[in-house]
């Protein structure tokens, strides 16, 4: 009986980050590529290389945060003779590690040629790595990392998809062809040096070639036909192609590679390796999908593409996985009390479903997990995808509301484990869209009380509230909004709701906390008028409430605040009593306004009550409490964000880190700033001990909101002061005087605003 388990790990790579710190979240389910050598297995995901200790049964992860160059990972090789693996990137960046030091080789990268730069397949041979691109053949020193020749079998204009070498030839496969050269040709540069094979048909339909290996000096050929369960390996002889995959079942062929000196094929449900006469060696098959695998000391190594490393040895098949979402496909996300959400789904222009049914994702105590239809019994055979939006209770984290466009669009999850209750149009007032028969929630939220209320986006009521007691209101507000789409709603500190509104500004919502009686509700809308709100624009991408109940507006012409945001409910129409205003600074005699015409996508309050914008492709701008300063700016060039478009950020204000997601990943940073903690009932210093080689900063979390933190030694001399945003404050641990403090103890008192002081904790350098 063959069967898959999950092999629980040492690992590195899970651990909290610390303040200033940043670390991409790398999907640990779809393995691209895998090697080994030196008792060690790298496996290659999109976003990141896992190292798999088989001593110490531990992982690492390397990424852009913490080594590698880049992101978009392709393929690997592992260079035996200077135990060196070699990682390729999607954007032609090469990078080589040995002993655990990365050198980039950036020459494909940085040419300047007009095909593709993708790496697609990375080979040794003798002495050199030789790199298929999407332009040509590169050659590569790996003593001195540098390009020794470049080849170009289409001159450059089709990509290579794989290379590889038989006894005094070099092949050179594209999609539609194989080339031939001579390995002894000096002039391989010239694409007069190559030959079409006349072995292998020349592609003109949707039909493709996608691998060649040599094997036991024989080469094989994979065939990839649109047809599914169509594909084809073909071991390719002088007098033409011989077919080696005949089998009674469908094949979905991923890649061959070599299974110690024999044939694997690879395919959608496992791994099967042939003989030299095309029988079964062996047949590792089971739930997987086989990118590439690999055989290690007598043990297959697999990359699946659903879940990630494979140990396969004795008919058993091991899980080898770190800490880390299930896929690279990220929404919406809600965090409260440290339990971070995020959806997976998406919307296609807005409007349309893209059927992704990855699920919700949650992170908590440093470990990913996930609901989807695989797990959660009343999702199970039922169409259920596109997952939009969720909201987590403010005083009971197991409770958890997800949104979706699909035949299920609402359910509740009770226990923190298993929905419960799901609502659908024929059980609840939820409306489906105006074009289709299924509703659309585009945003949820619990106010204070546990009352969820809901976007119900395209139709003629698009606001309504689940309440506390299991009841259902629809509310009213207005003919003008029928049939519109809420794509946010905030609320504040006084109940109200604020909801952005597709090309329609801002509506703000004054339930009179009566949420059963309509009658006495107040509604108000801000728009880019000069006297009906004064918006930069009528496209509200963001909104934000601070400490001060103030409504933060991002748009995509730039942002503006509502400072009386109570007191617009009660203004005059029409008059600009309540119109929104811009912070406008004086720089070289100009008066501009803060951040200018940028396009904001998300904004959010740290425990600081400092505003962090999210941009369409500036990256992250950090703005003082009121916004008059911009305290720092992160984009690609000045730090390890992977992407300056940003779709959407959200703190986990129990520890101050901010999750990112972008456009090609989530990454998140460690602010120094976290919601306070006015009993002071779990304080936390870190580093503690603080070694010599530490050079960041000390952080005290955990304390009351904007303190004043005194740092003495134990004889009571002041060494440092500093206040606190929110409740966490930081130390670069120097004294005054800007001189690293020597060996020893030293205590940490606050002084808040208001309340007494307080000794809070004590740190230990060591020098």
């Amino acid at each position: 009986m063959r069967f898959l388990f999950v092999l629980l790990l040492t690992s590195n790579v899970c651990a909290q980050i610390g303040t200033g710190q940043w670390r991409l979240h790398v999907p640990n389910r779809n393995a691209l590529d895998v090697d080994a050598g030196n008792n060690m297995v790298y496996t290659a995901f999109e976003d990141g290389l896992m190292e798999y200790d088989i001593s110490a049964n531990e992982t690492s992860l390397w990424t852009d945060v913490n080594a590698l160059s880049d992101i978009t990972l392709t393929c690997l090789e592992y260079y035996g003779p200077k135990n060196a693996v070699y990682v390729g990137y999607a954007n032609g960046n090469l990078d080589k590690i040995v002993n655990n030091t990365v050198t980039n080789i950036p020459d494909i990268r940085l040419a300047q040629v007009t095909g593709l730069k993708r790496i697609n397949r990375i080979v040794a041979y003798q002495n050199y790595i030789y790199v298929a691109t999407g332009f040509s053949i590169v050659k590569i020193d790996p003593v001195k990392d540098e390009v020794r020749d470049t080849y170009y079998p289409t001159n450059g204009l089709v990509p290579i998809v794989d290379v590889t070498f038989r006894n005094d030839s070099i092949f050179a496969l594209t999609s539609t062809k194989m080339y031939r050269g001579y390995t002894a040709n000096p002039a391989l540069a010239d694409p007069g040096q190559w030959v079409v094979d006349s072995r292998v048909a020349v592609l003109s339909s949707s039909s493709i070639y996608k691998d060649i290996e040599v094997v036991d000096d024989q080469l094989y050929l994979l065939f990839s036909n649109p047809v599914h369960g169509q594909d084809s390996v073909f071991n390719v002889k002088n007098t033409g192609l011989e077919f080696v995959t005949n089998e009674s079942f469908d094949l979905e062929i991923n890649s061959i590679g070599n299974n110690g000196g024999k044939l694997a094929v690879n395919i959608d449900g496992g791994t099967i390796v042939y003989n030299s006469d095309y029988s079964h060696f062996s047949s590792q098959t089971g739930n997987m999908s086989v990118n590439n695998s690999f055989l290690y000391n007598d043990i297959t190594w697999m990359a699946d593409n659903n879940k990630g490393l494979i140990r396969y040895f004795g008919g058993n098949g091991v899980d080898i996985q770190f800490q880390g979402p299930p896929a690279n496909s990220y929404y919406a996300m809600d965090c409260k009390k440290g339990k971070m959400l995020v959806t997976s789904g998406g919307l296609q222009g807005g409007t349309h479903m893209t059927y992704n049914s990855n699920g919700v994702y949650s992170f908590e105590d440093e470990v990913w997990k996930t609901k989807d239809k695989s797990n959660q019994t009343l999702w199970m055979g039922k169409n259920i995808w596109d997952y939009i939006a969720v909201a987590v209770h403010p005083t009971d984290t197991k409770k958890i509301a997800v949104g979706t466009f699909s035949s299920i669009p609402l359910s509740i999850v009770q226990d923190g484990e298993q929905v419960a209750d799901t609502f659908t149009v024929l059980n609840s007032p939820l409306q489906s869209t105006i074009w289709n028969p299924e509703a659309l929630i585009t945003d949820l939220q619990y106010d204070e009380s546990g009352n969820l209320w809901i976007a119900n986006s395209f139709c003629s009521s698009p606001l309504k509230v689940y309440t506390k007691d299991g009841a259902w209101q629809t509310m009213s507000l207005g003919s003008s909004m029928t049939d519109k789409a809420i794509t946010q709603i905030a609320i504040d500190f006084n109940g109200n709701k604020w909801m952005s509104v597709s090309s329609g500004g801002l509506m703000g919502l004054n339930d009179n906390k009566t949420i059963s009686t309509l009658t006495d509700d107040k509604t108000i809308t801000l728009n880019s008028g000069a006297t009906t709100g004064n918006l930069p624009s009528n496209n509200v991408t963001a909104i934000a409430v601070d400490f001060n109940n103030e409504i933060w507006i991002g748009t995509d012409n730039g942002f503006a605040i509502l400072y009386n945001s109570q007191g617009a409910f009660d203004a005059s129409v029409g008059d600009g009593s309540y119109n929104a205003q811009r912070i406008k600074l004086e720089f070289e005699g100009n008066v501009e306004y803060v951040l200018g015409n940028t396009s904001i996508t998300d904004i959010e309050v740290d425990g600081g009550n400092r505003k962090w914008f999210g941009t369409e492709n500036a990256g992250i701008f950090l703005l003082s409490a009121d916004g008059s300063q911009i305290v720092q700016s992160f984009t690609t060039d000045n730090s390890p964000l992977i992407s300056n478009n940003i779709l959407e950020m959200e703190f986990n204000q129990m520890t101050g880190e901010l999750f990112i997601i972008t456009d090609k990943g989530l990454i998140s940073y460690r602010a120094d700033a976290s919601y306070e903690d006015p009993e002071y009932s779990d304080v936390k210093v870190f580093p503690n001990p603080v070694k010599p080689d530490f050079s960041g900063p000390i952080t005290i979390q955990g304390i009351r909101y904007d303190s004043d933190i005194h740092v003495t030694d134990v004889a009571g001399n002041l060494v440092y002061k500093t206040t606190s945003n929110g409740g966490t404050a930081t130390w670069d641990g120097k004294t005054l005087l800007g001189e690293r403090v020597k060996s020893g103890v030293y205590l940490i008192w606050t002084a808040p605003n208001t309340g007494k002081g307080r000794k809070v904790g004590k740190v230990v350098f060591i020098n």
